[in-house]
């Protein structure tokens, strides 16, 4: 079992949702809704100065499953490749 975490802008949320069901990942997971920090992108920190926001999306899977979730990332970030999607799996 892997647990694949996800952190993206908001704005392309569902975008990566329709992505994940356009190449079948079992739609089994959880979100975490408002999250701010800073990474190799613009900060999305929710105050005046950095106002977007990121979300977490939690997606527990089997190994299999991991190509699925890369190709729909790699579609997502063909679309918005001025946004930083963090994926990582454990």
């Amino acid at each position: 079992m892997k647990r694949v975490e996800i952190i993206a802008a908001q704005a392309i949320q569902d975008d990566l949702l329709d992505a994940l069901a356009h190449y079948k990942v079992p739609m089994h997971y959880t979100i975490i809704p408002t999250v701010h920090g800073r990474g190799s992108t613009t900060p999305k920190l929710g105050n005046d100065v950095w106002p977007e926001e990121n979300f977490i999306l939690l997606i527990y899977c089997e190994q299999e499953v991991l190509e699925s979730i890369e190709q729909a990332i790699v579609l997502v970030k063909k679309k918005y490749d001025h946004e930083g999607i963090g994926y990582f799996v454990m």
